[in-house]
């Protein structure tokens, strides 16, 4: 996406003509536009980069952390299999031996083989998981993010409905389970195309702030790069929008957002409908019309008059049939 602003529509018209060459110049005509849209905060580009360098800042180790799991967890799922493997190889065993032996010697033999192996294998593989279960220590940041464009409108979704109805949680583990209300939301604005996949999250954000709840939530676009710079921080191939909840301990990054403006639904501000009209909207349309419009309306005169002539001689033609 480009740096602009403004929405571009590239399709044809449906009444153009393919063949038709004639030269056209650029116009502008007003249109209405939708009263309840959300326009994007407006944030200075030297403050979306020192944004951008101080989350970059705040997300060294992550990658590191997400290529030490990698190897722990692969190794973790390949001691699982082999002793599951082994304790099913065991059993067949036994249950092959079973029709030769008694009642009593064959649980004797089946808990001697289940032994056996939960001597060599089983005591041994959890030994190991226990040793790699802990695995690399996830840095601070990691347990007060969420990203990607679903993980992030789920969980907006969530909290503009909380902030609407409250719900009461009886102990931590409850709101852990719900996911803690996000406090910034930062969205790679300049690097998304199509545009469209991310223009539901102002829309989101002034819904969670319109709803009564002193925990304000603020969006804040992102400069051109920040995708694939958020990216390498992460370890993982895109990244759209990053989201950050209420309890990460970051001043300075609050002093530095406090510039950013909040979005808010004024509709949905007031608990009672009011009877006042909302302002007009209008908005530029970017589009194209003939240079010379006197011809062009000469030549339209021309061929309506002949489409009438065809008419009225097929009519004629009716007739006399």
């Amino acid at each position: 996406m480009s740096d602009k602003a403004a929405r571009t529509h590239s399709h044809i018209s449906n009444r153009a003509k393919a063949s038709e060459n004639v030269e056209r110049k650029v116009a502008f005509k007003s249109v209405l536009d939708n009263p309840y849209r959300i326009e994007w905060p407006s944030v200075p580009i030297n403050l979306q980069n020192a944004v951008l360098a101080h989350i970059v800042s705040l997300l060294e180790g992550v990658v590191e952390y997400q290529r030490n799991r990698c190897p722990v967890g692969r190794k973790r799922k390949r001691t699982v299999l082999h002793n599951d493997n082994s304790k099913r190889h065991a059993k067949g065993q036994v249950e092959g031996v079973g029709s030769v032996l008694t009642g009593s010697e064959e649980s004797a033999t089946l808990e001697d083989t289940l032994a056996s192996v939960g001597l060599h294998t089983g005591e041994s593989g959890s030994a190991e998981l226990s040793e790699h279960s802990s695995g690399p220590t996830p840095p601070l940041v990691l347990g007060h993010i969420v990203y990607g464009i679903n993980a992030v409108t789920k969980r907006l979704e969530i909290q503009s409905r909380n902030a609407r109805r409250p719900l009461v949680f009886s102990s931590d583990e409850s709101i852990t389970m719900k996911g803690l209300p996000l406090k910034y939301l930062f969205v790679c604005r300049a690097d998304v195309d199509p545009p469209l996949l991310v223009d539901h999250l102002p829309h989101l954000v002034a819904a969670c702030n319109s709803g009564g709840t002193r925990n304000l939530l603020k969006i804040v676009p992102l400069p051109k790069g920040a995708e694939l710079a958020l990216a390498q921080k992460l370890g993982i191939r895109r990244v759209t929008t990053l989201g950050v909840d209420m309890c990460f301990p970051d001043s300075s990054l609050t002093a530095l957002l406090e510039p950013v403006a909040t979005l808010t639904a004024p509709w949905l501000v007031h608990s009672e409908p009011t009877q006042l009209l909302l302002p007009a909207h209008i908005k530029q349309v970017r589009t194209s019309a003939p240079k010379d419009m006197r011809t062009i309306k000469a030549v339209r005169a021309r061929e309506k008059a002949a489409a009438k002539q065809r008419r009225q001689s097929k009519r004629q033609e009716a007739r006399q049939k």
